[in-house]
């Protein structure tokens, strides 16, 4: 490892060419752009759905209220952004990348905002590996960062789900069984689907490769393949690496984002709890934190940018049977507004904060993310 700034951190390429990173902030700018058109509609849709579908009663008595349920919701919200900065400051670090909290809160930010404005199964990974990248992690060693953070969130999960459900007797409510069944009668149908685009895919590439399809065809799926195979082998080379030695010297760094990890998804999922509380219900932690895993996987199928109109609508049918009709619309836009719109417009404004400081720093001779070694 060398201490000279790699090409792509600072914001060039060898040989004086242009910059590399253009691409992944352009794209980044325009889903900020985005976003701040995507807040306010949002939101008056939100403020339009409290108002119509909760009973005024309710709205007058909200000036009563004890609101200190109400920042616990606020605080929880937000705490997510926290919790994966350091889980990604830890690896990073393990890895001895000199990245500091403000880099990988500007990662977590901006993947939380491409998430929020394209569809939710689209995912934000090709974003948040480009970021690493510019911090000066190989291709290897940031797929290793983001699927370490896949690792964690699954043995949480398969730890945890199976604990809320015993304990909160999930399994007697009826939506419960009806989302399972469901699930059952549709996997077939999605599973057989995925082997046949995945056949397509595979025998239009054969004839490519074959020049069926012309020799232009030909000439560039081979040139392709030669590049793409360079570059797995040496993706591969770095993640296999890095995964080596997560297993010899990082079981403790594994626990401590472990725990980090159950923090953060403690957190978002108790948002809709304590917004209930706020309303004066005590309900059942342990039942909320099952049906907002039931509603945010549900939300991964639903094709609208950040599955705006899907959320609420699983929302409503998930928790109509646990909450009173006069304030399902109240709890329903209060937990979208907090969960969703809320660090949707404050991630924005911090990103194009972030942007303009590191554009300061570039000018000032500085560099975002250098390797150390």
């Amino acid at each position: 490892m060398t201490d000279r700034v790699p090409a792509e951190a600072a914001g060039g390429r060898p040989g004086g060419g242009p910059e590399r990173r253009r691409g992944p902030r352009t794209k980044l700018d325009r889903l900020f752009r985005t976003s701040l058109i995507l807040v306010p509609f949002g939101v008056l849709g939100n403020l339009a759905l409290s108002w119509f579908a909760t009973d005024r009663s309710v709205w007058q008595g909200l000036g009563g209220l004890p609101r200190h349920w109400l920042y616990v919701a606020i605080v929880i919200a937000l705490v997510p952004w926290i919790t994966n900065s350091l889980r990604i400051l830890i690896w990073a670090r393990f890895l001895e990348r000199r990245m500091g909290f403000g880099d990988a809160l500007r990662i977590t930010v901006g993947a939380e905002i491409s998430a929020s404005v394209l569809p939710t199964s689209t995912g934000s990974e090709v974003l948040r590996l480009g970021m690493l990248m510019q911090c000066g992690l190989s291709s290897g060693q940031a797929a290793s960062v983001v699927t370490l953070g896949y690792l964690e969130d699954l043995v949480f999960f398969a730890v945890a789900l199976p604990v809320c459900v015993v304990l909160s007797r999930a399994w007697e409510l009826p939506v419960i069984r009806s989302l399972a069944g469901r699930v059952d009668v549709g996997a077939p149908g999605v599973a057989l689907g995925a082997v046949a685009v995945v056949a397509a895919v595979a025998l239009l590439w054969r004839l490519l490769l074959a020049g069926r399809l012309g020799r232009r065809g030909r000439h560039w799926s081979r040139r392709f393949a030669a590049k793409t195979r360079g570059r797995l082998r040496h993706t591969w080379r770095d993640f296999r690496g890095v995964y080596g030695r997560v297993i010899r010297h990082g079981k403790l760094r594994f626990a401590l984002t472990l725990s980090i990890t159950a923090l953060q998804w403690a957190c978002r999922y108790s948002v809709a709890t304590a917004f209930a509380y706020y309303l004066g219900y005590r309900v059942d932690p342990l039942l909320f934190f099952v049906l907002q895993w039931s509603i945010f996987t549900l939300m991964l199928f639903i094709p609208t940018p950040g599955a705006s109109g899907g959320a609420e609508a699983a929302f409503l049918l998930v928790y109509s049977a646990l909450l009173p009709g006069r304030v399902i619309g109240l709890v329903t836009a209060g937990w979208r507004f907090l969960t969703f719109y809320l660090p949707l417009a404050l991630g924005s404004l911090m990103f194009a904060g972030m942007n303009l400081h590191a554009a300061r720093r570039r000018r000032a001779g500085g560099h975002f993310g250098r390797r150390s070694g």
